[in-house]
């Protein structure tokens, strides 16, 4: 019974009906009604999703409090460089610690999602979240600012593999690409209203006298800690409005030792060659965003001559060409899910290798739309196939494993990426039979191209025994 169970990538009807919202999908479609089996592209997907009332909580609930986390990471940089004026390091430290959780946190947050009520661990994450930010403004310390900076992103990992978790038991499978396209521009549109509100918000903090002395007007930043704060109830309050409950077989989780789960959890990817492969190229699809992270103001300033602004526009267009992949992503190919990700990869490694031999601001501009929607087309497609292929007693744990690899990506992409940069000289490199001079930008970017459109090597599995029934969906 136990390998039957793990096969089924359908969630079972007592799945899908803890939300009394969600549609229950028949195991003889994988496809949404009206699409032509085997390609075409539609865009009802959004709409099917959007009318499910759980989803629309979970929608708006993270919309909130991404937007809060968004202008609440201006405030953590902005405090940081207050408290510690002299010290460029107090704020790539509070960055760091923002990424260090993903080691430890994020197993214990799969470990729980696969054993404890999703809802009640999202809810309280997002409770505990509100006091920690909460307290923020009234300990003006930089070690405080740094313990507080490392709790939250912990309690954030907690909350993410329950949160996916719970999508395929909110939307039909075959809407999970349109419901994670949707989830991720709730957690990514608030980029652009961030600045505007940070800035708003620490204007107030500096000009307005609530009778409070001048506590505020020497923390500015104080009232875009608050902001942050109530999102976090907002996201609460819409979340535990949802139908839902604890993972399928959670007893028999809970029998289990922690180690013994998070093992388990890592065995039952490994046991699947395309689950596998579908996690590592979520992998290296967030690589290429640690690699753009790392060198883009660099890319800008020194190799295409250009300031701020260009590189606001620069990302401004990487954001845009994000939401084309949004729609991308509806695509149902012939080829299937493998194929689709290869080529995002295939494009993404492409793109770099380009803007690194021509150094161009028009040409950057045009590549950074493509760049931006191969890379959410990558990861929205992997992340839905890894959910809709996982069961729901281990699909806590597997999201876990994604979020974990996520963010070692990001880390090892930027990492590398400006390590590579800085071994190289500072007049570039010399290539004088080729006529070619690359500065050191380049020759980062390049290569980091080459590894990403490598990465399609890394979507090769073939079923094993427990994946052949999902051969005709690859």
């Amino acid at each position: 019974m136990k390998a039957s169970r793990e096969a089924t990538s359908i969630p079972s009807q007592t799945d899908a009906s803890r939300s009394t919202n969600a549609p229950i999908l028949s195991p003889s479609t994988d496809q949404p009604p009206g699409k032509p089996p085997g390609g075409g592209i539609s865009l009802s997907g959004f709409g099917d999703v959007f009318r499910i009332k759980d989803f629309r909580r979970l929608f708006w609930g993270q919309a909130a409090s991404a937007l809060g986390d968004w202008v609440g990471t201006l405030a953590f940089i902005s405090a940081a460089q207050r408290l510690q004026p002299h010290q460029p390091a107090a704020v790539a430290i509070v960055l760091i610690l923002q990424l260090i959780p993903a080691f430890f946190a994020t197993p214990i947050g799969g470990v729980l999602s696969d054993r404890w009520d999703r809802k009640k661990i999202m809810v309280s994450a997002d409770i505990i979240r509100f006091g920690l930010i909460l307290l923020v403004p009234f300990f003006p310390n930089i070690g405080v600012l740094y313990a507080i900076a490392f709790a939250q992103a912990c309690f954030s990992l907690v909350f993410l593999p329950a949160r996916d978790a719970s999508i395929p038991n909110i939307v039909q499978e075959n809407h999970l690409e349109a419901a994670n396209a949707l989830v991720m521009a709730s957690s990514y549109g608030g980029i652009p209203l961030s600045g505007p509100i940070f800035a708003l918000l620490a204007w107030t903090g500096t000009h307005l006298d609530l009778g409070q002395g001048h506590y505020f007007n020497a923390h500015p930043e104080s009232f875009a800690f608050f902001f942050d704060a109530v999102t976090f109830l907002i996201s609460a309050a819409l979340i535990r409005r949802l139908a839902l409950g604890r993972a399928a077989h959670a007893e028999e989780n809970s029998a289990e030792g922690f180690f013994t789960s998070v093992k388990e959890g890592v065995q039952y990817i490994g046991r699947r060659p395309l689950l596998r492969g579908l996690a590592y190229s979520c992998a290296v699809a967030m690589l290429g965003g640690g690699v753009l992270f790392a060198l883009g103001v660099g890319y800008v300033h020194q190799t295409l001559k250009g300031g701020d602004v260009e590189f606001g526009f620069l990302m401004g267009i990487f954001g845009a060409g994000m939401l084309g992949g949004f729609v991308i992503s509806q695509l149902k190919p012939p080829g299937g899910v493998k194929w689709m990700v290869r080529i995002a990869l295939l494009t993404m490694g492409s793109v770099l290798i380009v803007m690194g031999i021509f150094p161009v601001i028009w040409i950057a501009y045009g590549l950074a739309s493509v760049f931006g929607a191969s890379f959410s087309t990558a990861v929205i497609v992997a992340m839905s196939a890894v959910q809709g292929r996982s069961d729901d007693a281990h699909r806590g744990r597997v999201m876990a494993v994604v979020h974990m690899l996520f963010r070692i990506a990001l880390s090892v992409g930027a990492l590398a990426a400006a390590g590579i940069a800085s071994a190289v000289p500072n007049g570039g490199l010399h290539l004088p039979v080729l006529g070619f001079h690359p500065d050191k930008n380049q020759v980062a970017i390049m290569i980091a191209g080459v590894l990403i459109a490598l990465g399609i090597l890394t979507v090769r599995g073939k079923p094993g025994p427990e994946e052949a029934e999902l051969q005709q969906k690859l």
